[in-house]
C-alpha cells in the first residue's frame, strides 16, 4: 500500500477545501486541520499516486490563479 499525506499551509485553505471536496473518494481525499489545508492519498498502484498527486497540483494551482483575480478585484 502506498501512501501520501500532503500538509499545505495556504491562503484561504477553507475555500481551497471547499472547492476540492466533492472531488474526494475512499482512496484520496481532503480535510482541514488546524488551518491547514490536508491531501491524503492511499493506493496499491504507483500510477495512480502520480496522478492523484499531479491532478490535485493542478487543480491546487488554478485555485490559486482564481483567487489571486479575486483579490485583486477586491472580492
Amino acid at each position: 500500500m502506498l501512501f501520501a499525506r500532503l500538509r499545505l499551509n495556504l491562503e484561504f485553505a477553507d475555500l481551497i477545501h471547499e472547492a476540492l471536496k466533492p472531488d474526494d473518494m475512499e482512496w484520496c481525499y481532503t480535510y482541514l486541520k488546524d488551518g491547514h489545508l490536508f491531501i491524503e492519498i492511499k493506493t496499491e498502484k504507483i500510477g495512480a499516486m502520480i496522478n492523484a498527486l499531479e491532478d490535485y497540483f493542478i487543480n491546487l494551482k488554478a485555485l490559486q490563479s482564481v483567487i489571486n483575480v479575486l483579490k485583486d478585484f477586491n472580492l
